[in-house]
């Protein structure tokens, strides 16, 4: 049922996989969304220059982080990751804006198609290796997505997006503490 689901985003959404000749890398194939029981602080937050916390509640292929400040919260959570064996999606919980949909694997160097409700467009997976430092702290083996418009997305195992930059390189969205709860 829920492998079902997931290819039925992904045929919506429209992504297909394409990995270029002699791409030599690790591949990364899970663990990209946050750990249950999480709770992650952003500043700048996902469309708020300020700072935003949420809690980490993950329901078998779904994660959904819970700001408790939100006017949708309790009944709807911020953000919501989908991941199984096909891939990853972030998405924001109360709109159909999505940050990520992607097909796993993910190798250095390869493409993959991405939809939005205007364009197809072709994402770069620009380093799967990658040693990325954000306010929380350093992170390794960090995945890095490139947009067609110079945009970023980095993603951490086990915590999810830890920083989003603009074409420019500016950063948009960044990761600013891991807390677990007790």
């Amino acid at each position: 049922m829920k492998k079902t689901l997931f290819a039925i985003i992904i045929l919506i959404l429209g992504f297909s996989y394409t990995a270029p000749a002699g791409t030599a890398s690790a591949a990364e194939n899970s663990g990209l969304s946050p750990n249950d029981g999480l709770i992650l602080t952003y500043s700048p937050s996902f469309n708020e220059p300020s700072k935003e916390t949420f809690h980490v509640k993950k329901e078998e292929t779904f994660t959904y982080l819970y700001n408790k400040k939100s006017r949708h919260y309790p009944e709807l959570a911020n953000l919501v990751y989908i991941e199984d064996d096909f891939g990853l999606s972030a998405s924001l919980g109360y709109s159909d804006f999505v940050f990520v949909s992607a097909p796993y694997p993910l190798k250095q160097g390869s493409t993959f198609m991405q939809s939005d409700h205007f364009d197809d467009y072709k994402v770069l997976v620009e380093n799967t290796a990658k040693t990325v430092k954000v306010k929380a702290g350093t992170f390794k083996n960090t995945v890095i997505l490139k947009y067609p418009d110079g945009s970023r997305v980095y993603l951490a195992k086990g915590i999810g997006i830890i920083k989003i930059t603009d074409a420019a390189g500016k950063v948009t969205t960044e990761l600013a503490a891991v807390k677990s709860r007790k």
